[in-house]
């Protein structure tokens, strides 16, 4: 067997510790088909156990990046520049990721987003799971936790490390009440970009939020976003939270 996955102690985890150099490099997703055609279902099995896991180690390495470029941001140039740093982050994701952000139909905005979310590790075992489903007037989608700011507010579930704003890390949150942060204090930096990305700037770009999260102050709780069929059904609750209006148009 040229691949094998061990635990690694001073890491904590398991890692690929194959035969050769020239096999470490190979994409796990390649081994894994090789496995499957070759009819080793059991040993494939295991595999996709490791590979449901690989990316954690770069995939919480950027987010806690992100809180503490934003932790950095706030300490040095005060937290209002926070909101300054994640506009400027959102118009160059405008191109990319979020490109079609406003021209597709709500289903299609659910599914994209669910696939993000599923990469982003959601939920229990953080594998992936989240919970989906339809309203009279909207989407729901709920994390249990939230693959980044959920996780990181809470000790972790696979690795034991404690919430991100408690030591060792101490990663900032909001020291007071702010429009872009629902008007609420102690708010993760990191979880501001919902706030500012999905909210405020969809409003202004669109006129309505592309979703709205639904932000729980308890961090074992599970945190939600709705996604609205019509722009129409958008409570004006939601506008006034962020400090912004309801367009007259968008009134029933």
């Amino acid at each position: 067997m040229a691949h094998k996955v061990e635990k690694v102690e001073a890491f904590g985890r398991n890692l690929r510790t194959d035969d050769t150099l020239e096999e470490l490099g190979r994409s796990s997703y390649d081994v894994l088909r090789d496995l499957i055609r070759e009819g080793k279902t059991e040993e494939a099995l295991k595999f996709v156990d490791y590979v449901q896991h690989e990316f954690k180690w770069l995939h919480d390495l950027y987010c806690d990046w992100a809180w503490a470029d934003l932790d950095y941001v706030a300490k040095t140039y005060g937290e209002e520049a926070v909101e300054k740093m994640l506009r400027y982050a959102r118009e160059v994701l405008m191109k990319t990721a979020y490109k079609g952000q406003g021209k597709v139909t709500p289903l299609d905005n659910i599914r994209l987003f669910a696939e993000g979310m599923r990469a982003h590790r959601c939920g229990p075992g953080e594998s992936g799971n989240i919970k989906i489903w339809e309203e009279k007037d909207r989407y729901v989608m709920e994390f249990d936790p939230c693959g980044s700011g959920g996780r990181q507010r809470r000790t972790g579930e696979l690795d034991g490390l404690p919430p991100r704003s408690e030591p060792p890390f101490n990663l900032g949150c909001t020291q007071k009440a702010y429009s872009w942060s629902w008007g609420k204090e102690n708010v993760p930096y990191y979880c501001l970009h919902c706030s500012v990305w999905h909210e405020i700037m969809m409003i202004e770009r669109l006129g309505y939020p592309a979703k709205i999260t639904d932000y729980n102050e308890d961090p074992n709780a599970p945190c939600r976003w709705y996604f609205y069929k019509d722009p129409k059904d958008v409570p004006e609750e939601y506008y006034e939270r962020v400090g912004m209006k309801k367009p007259e148009a968008l009134k029933k």
